[in-house]
């Protein structure tokens, strides 16, 4: 038997639209709130600014609940953070027994002093399994009585399954099985942009590159606007929270959709509600869901009733389309099109890709990436220029999509004049791999016969250029 913990947010909605659908189910918090949990004594690692944050809620072996809190500035060291766990009798108690700190980061299996990050607990053929964060990575240990947890340890002897980097601050894992693939959802902000991005796997051991299933949209695109991410399947629909904000102003914004691995890349089409609450979890018991969540004081945490009810989705009154593009000069998609493209210099390998490891947002399935390397990895150290086939430029304006590195030096796209051989327009990225459009004045080019340059001539951090295509502007 499979049993979920899933870490949701839920209260009265903030706010309703006027289009899309006529209602969907929507979380409702039924009051009142009991307390569980409070702010601990540490004993020695005791400070009067520590706070309890991301929390798990689970039934251990011998019917007692548990709940295990980050806590957070401390006076451990390093980043401050450690395990508490609490033990109560039934789900509905009142202030649970304090049961001590319950775990510490380990430095000798390569987690970051002070680093321990949201626990969050499945049950599995009669095992416990606890993801959790380091810091950097996310990592596992598992349990046979729900209480005691042993870290799992990786091939290299640390403890971590997966990151998207040094310095994006990997964190926040829950897991949902959809049918026999297990999905963890988790957070992390490469390049300072916060993501909610998801793996699968079929023993939590072993997991797939990453995809990102939401990203910006008017949750915003701040290295915090994707906290606590958690998905949990309702009537038929699978529902994703994702945290903004703690404290008295929190905020979790809520999406709706048949899909698993898509809730909207800068895109809020699937915004249900936002939610006055932060780092909440949803428990199923016997039949009733309930919802804990932070106190706004973030000095305890609290349990009350969940239920769910019609109400209207927020998203379609907020969504707004990208731009649209003209007529496109070069049929990405095309494989025979692809194919007229050349690799001039340089080891680039693959010349084309269709990852979703960021959140790029191509016109096409296909683009240019000359950092991504084959299995859907990142490889800043490619280097190398590739030259398209070559085309007629016959609107007064064009439009560029290009994304990555900001350093027009060493990284760019380029027009290039296919008689001369003269350059005559160059862009880079803002360090970021989301696609933007870049307008070009072509009035003066009409009937230039071009080409398409990519270059890269970087390595390190932000080394590299992505293209995803050359478009006549709309209204051509």
């Amino acid at each position: 038997m499979h049993i979920l913990i899933a870490v949701l947010a839920v209260l009265t909605l903030v706010g309703v639209c006027s289009a899309g659908e006529a209602t969907v189910p929507m979380p409702r918090i039924v009051e009142p709130w009991w307390p569980v949990a409070g702010n601990p004594d540490l004993g020695h690692y005791t400070s009067p600014k520590q706070q309890p944050v991301d929390f798990a809620v689970w039934q251990a072996a011998d019917g007692t609940w548990q709940l295990w809190s980050c806590i957070r500035h401390t006076t451990c060291g390093g980043n401050t953070r450690l395990f508490y766990r609490w033990e109560g009798k039934n789900l509905t108690g009142r202030d649970w027994t304090p049961m001590g700190i319950a775990m510490m980061a380990d430095p000798e299996r390569g987690e970051a002093v002070g680093g321990m990050q949201a626990p969050h607990v499945v049950v599995i053929d009669g095992v416990w399994h606890m993801l959790y964060g380091d810091w950097n990575r996310i990592c596992l240990a598992t349990s046979k009585d729900g209480k005691t947890f042993t870290r799992v340890n990786a091939a290299d002897g640390s403890t971590g399954l997966f990151t998207e980097g040094q310095g994006a601050n990997t964190r926040d894992a829950m897991a949902l099985l959809v049918g026999d693939l297990w999905h963890c959802y988790y957070t992390a902000f490469p390049g300072r942009k916060g993501s909610v991005y998801c793996r699968t796997s079929r023993d939590l051991r072993s997991w797939s590159d990453a995809t990102i299933v939401a990203f910006g949209g008017s949750a915003t695109e701040s290295p915090f606007s994707a906290e606590c991410p958690h998905t949990v399947c309702y009537d038929d629909h699978y529902y994703l929270f994702r945290t903004q904000r703690y404290g008295q102003n929190s905020q979790t914004s809520v999406y709706r959709s048949t899909d698993p691995l898509k809730f909207g890349v800068r895109d809020d089409h699937y915004l249900v509600c936002r939610l006055p609450i932060a780092a909440p979890e949803i428990v199923v018991h016997e039949g009733q869901w309930y919802l804990a969540a932070l106190n706004p004081g973030l000095d305890g945490i609290r349990i009350a009733k969940l239920s769910w009810e019609p109400g209207t989705p927020l998203g379609d009154s907020l969504w707004q389309k990208p731009a649209p593009l003209g007529k496109a000069l070069f049929d990405l998609d095309d494989a025979a099109e692809r194919g007229t493209w050349r690799l001039v210099e340089g080891d680039i390998d693959p010349i084309f890709t269709t990852s979703t490891r960021q959140a790029f947002e191509p016109p096409f399935t296909h683009f240019i990436g000359t950092a991504e390397a084959k299995g859907g990895k990142l490889d800043d150290g490619q280097k190398g220029v590739i030259e398209s086939p070559v085309v007629t430029l016959d609107a007064l304006e064009h439009v560029l999509v290009v994304s990555g590195g900001k350093d027009e030096a060493t990284c760019h796209v380029a027009l290039i004049d296919a008689e001369s051989g003269k350059e005559l327009a160059r862009h880079a990225g803002t360090d970021s791999n989301t696609f933007r459009q870049i307008p070009i004045d072509t009035s003066r080019l009409r009937s230039r016969k071009v080409k398409v340059r990519v270059v890269d001539r970087a390595t390190g951090g932000w080394g590299h250029i992505n293209f995803g295509g050359l478009f006549e502007a709309k209204g051509e």
